[in-house]
């Protein structure tokens, strides 16, 4: 009898603590993980066309790949691109590598390329010449301090759809950066 009386009072016992358990109300923490994981590529700071992951960084206005390395933009284009470390106190610098083929030139005889950075417009450059061309822009750090930033990139003129091709045809980009200063 001992025995049962020993387990009832050790199992009273037990349901009295359960019972008069702390009740207040608690902040459940939720642990991420900051490494990027499959499903959620990190973005990178500097891309190249043909790489696997652009495609997830090209906002708007680029074509598929061509040459396992380039593509074909529109007159209106846009990339997303981390900030480098410390660019937020420094700065960084834009650069975009890209040809201008002899067509577009005999057809428009000159090209303005514009970049802006939220309603900062940071460089434009005109080009009168086929060739292969990268545009670099300095861009001020109160731009760098998100995660990622999107860089809006204008032609001033382009060539329409069905004039040379059936999809509007700005220029060839092969690689987009920012760089630490």
């Amino acid at each position: 009898m001992t025995n049962t009386c020993t387990r009832r009072n050790t199992l009273l016992t037990l349901a009295l603590i359960a019972t008069t358990a702390c009740r207040g109300k608690h902040n459940r923490a939720t642990v991420q993980n900051e490494e990027p994981t499959d499903a959620s590529p990190r973005i990178a700071s500097s891309l190249k066309m043909g790489d696997a992951a652009a495609p997830t960084q090209l906002l708007r206005g680029f074509y598929g790949l061509e040459g396992g390395a380039w593509r074909w933009t529109a007159g209106i284009f846009s990339v997303l691109l981390r900030p480098p470390v410390a660019s937020a106190q420094r700065g960084a610098t834009l650069t975009f590598a890209f040809s201008i083929p002899e067509i577009l030139i005999q057809k428009l005889n000159t090209v303005t390329l514009t970049a802006t950075v939220g309603a900062t417009k940071v460089k434009s450059e005109t080009y009168s010449k086929p060739g292969s061309y990268t545009f670099s822009a300095d861009i001020p750090p109160d731009q760098l301090a998100k995660e990622s930033i999107t860089v809006d990139f204008a032609l001033d003129k382009s060539l329409s759809a069905g004039s040379v091709d059936q999809r509007e045809l700005g220029v060839v980009a092969t690689s987009a950066a920012l760089e630490s200063k």
